[in-house]
């Protein structure tokens, strides 16, 4: 899920629903999925998104397939949430999520990026972008981003995080972080693993850089309710 470099202008739609781990001060906190949400939980699919270009690469999809699959959600009823509302509803309860709530996010900061953008903007749907420093993206681009969605870290690199020390992984993250915030003038809270590599340090180093939550890779829904805090 989390890759640049060769791998680049190969990413795009990740099939499984995915969001892994959490971590909150200094710890991470699993996830626990449930198959039925009997007791009152909130099934949230998290959609990932890379490339949205005519590639044909393993992680890309075409303009006119996302522009089916945001008709589709519409039709099936869901409402796309920032991972802000997922955060405070895993927070403090359910109250901040929408009937069937899902989260669409593009990762690594591509200029397609932009295409993912309108195209969403067009469906009323709201996107959130985990973008490194070495993006091709511009400032300005960023900026605009913010303004449709959230913008969130994905290190300064695309690093793979578990293979540094924690000096290495705090710079990695919070230079990202500084250099986001810079840019859009918001709060930079959440982190994609790249990769959807991470280790103890990792955790520790986000943490420390003022990252709330962490997002890698699965294959099954959250259940918002089934977290133990």
């Amino acid at each position: 899920m989390r890759r640049v470099g060769a791998w680049r202008g190969a990413r795009g739609l990740i099939c499984g629903l995915a969001i892994l781990c959490l971590l909150v001060a200094a710890s991470v906190v699993p996830l626990t999925l449930r198959a039925a949400a009997q007791d009152g939980t909130i099934r949230v699919p998290n959609l990932a998104y890379h490339a949205i270009d005519y590639s044909g690469a393993a992680y890309s999809v075409t303009p006119d397939q996302l522009d089916a699959q945001c008709r589709w959600l519409i039709v099936q009823g869901y409402t796309s949430i920032t991972l802000g509302q997922f955060w405070d509803a895993v927070s403090t309860g359910l109250t901040y999520l929408p009937p069937n709530p899902v989260v669409l996010t593009d990762d690594d900061g591509w200029l397609s990026a932009t295409t993912f953008a309108d195209i969403l903007s067009n469906y009323g749907i709201v996107g959130n972008s985990f973008i490194n420093n070495v993006s091709p993206l511009t400032a300005d681009q960023i900026l605009s981003l913010s303004q449709r969605g959230m913008i969130e870290a994905h290190t300064v690199t695309h690093a793979h995080l578990a293979s540094m020390d924690y000096d290495q992984q705090y710079a990695e993250i919070a230079n990202n972080k500084a250099y986001l915030e810079q840019i859009t003038g918001l709060p930079v809270r959440f982190l994609a693993w790249p990769f959807g590599e991470w280790n103890d340090s990792a955790v520790q180093a986000a943490a420390d850089a003022g990252i709330v939550a962490a997002f890698g890779l699965g294959g099954n829904a959250v259940q918002v309710g089934a977290i133990d805090p």
